[in-house]
C-alpha cells in the first residue's frame, strides 16, 4: 500500500493541504525539539544542508532557524510546491527531484523529515550505501512507529486535528476550508496516509538490525519527546 501523496496522480492542491498540516502540526507542537537538542550534542560539519522530501518545508526551514548549524538549506521535492515563498536564507528547488535518483555532493548535510517510511527496506538501504559510499552526512528523521498508542496520535491528529486546525495553517486558502468542511477529502485523505504512514513505519530496533544486516556502521537513536519519540538514522561523514 502506498501513501496518496506518492502517487503522480494525486491532485496537486490536495498533496499542499496534507503537507502544509503536517508542517503545521511539526512546529505548533514542538515534536522535533528532542532532535534539535540531538543535533547540539552531535553538531554536524558546517556547511550547505539541503532537505529531501521537503512538502511543505517544516520542519526544516524551522531547525535551520533555530540551529543556526549550516551555511544554508536547500529543500527539494518530487512534487514541488507551485508558487513557494522561502524565507530568507532559504531555497526551494522548484525541479522535482526523487530522492531515490540523488547524486550526493560531498560537504553537504543530508536530511529528511518523516518522509524515510515512504520508501521501501531496499531503497533505504541503497540510500544508505550512497551516503556511506560518497562520505558525506545524512539525517533520517521518523515520528512514526508501528504501535497502537502512536497510530491512536496520528488518528486524531489527521482526523479532529484538521478539522480543528484548517483554518489556522498558512498559507490560507479558501480551497482548503472547502474541502474539508463542505466536501471533506482533505480529511479522508490525509487519514488515510496517515494509516499507511504507521503501518509502513518500523521501529528504531528494526531500523537497527536492518542495517546491521547491511555492515553499515550507521548510528541509530530512539528519542523519547514529550509528544512522540522520534527516530534518527544517522549516516556520519567519513
Amino acid at each position: 500500500m502506498q501513501e496518496l501523496e506518492d502517487l503522480p496522480w494525486f491532485p496537486a492542491k490536495l498533496r499542499d493541504y496534507q503537507t502544509e498540516h503536517i508542517g503545521f502540526l511539526a512546529t505548533r507542537m514542538p515534536v522535533y525539539d528532542v532532535f534539535l537538542a540531538y543535533l547540539r550534542r552531535n553538531a554536524p560539519r558546517r556547511g550547505p544542508q539541503v532537505d529531501l522530501c521537503s512538502g511543505s518545508g517544516e520542519p526544516a526551514v524551522t531547525l535551520y532557524r533555530r540551529g543556526g548549524f549550516f551555511t544554508d538549506l536547500t529543500l527539494t521535492d518530487r512534487y514541488p510546491q507551485w508558487g513557494y515563498s522561502a524565507p530568507e536564507g532559504v531555497i526551494y528547488d522548484p525541479r522535482p527531484l526523487n530522492a531515490r535518483s540523488l547524486q550526493p555532493v560531498e560537504g553537504t548535510c543530508y536530511t529528511m523529515f518523516n518522509a524515510f517510511h515512504h520508501f521501501t527496506k531496499g531503497e533505504q538501504g541503497r540510500f544508505i550505501a550512497k551516503f556511506r559510499t560518497a562520505g558525506v552526512e545524512a539525517f533520517f528523521v521518523e515520528l512514526l512507529e508501528p504501535t497502537v498508542l502512536c497510530m491512536l496520535k496520528v488518528l486524531f491528529a489527521t482526523t479532529f486535528g484538521v478539522l480543528l486546525l484548517a483554518p489556522f495553517v498558512k498559507p490560507f486558502s479558501l480551497g482548503r476550508l472547502f474541502f474539508t468542511y463542505v466536501v471533506p477529502v482533505n480529511v479522508l485523505t490525509i487519514t488515510w496516509d496517515g494509516v499507511i504512514s504507521v503501518l509502513r513505519a518500523r521501529t528504531a530496533e528494526q531500523y537497527r538490525s536492518q542495517f546491521e544486516a547491511l555492515g553499515a556502521d550507521v548510528q541509530v537513536h530512539r528519542l523519547p519527546g514529550p509528544w512522540l519519540p522520534i527516530t534518527v538514522i544517522h549516516v556520519p561523514a567519513s
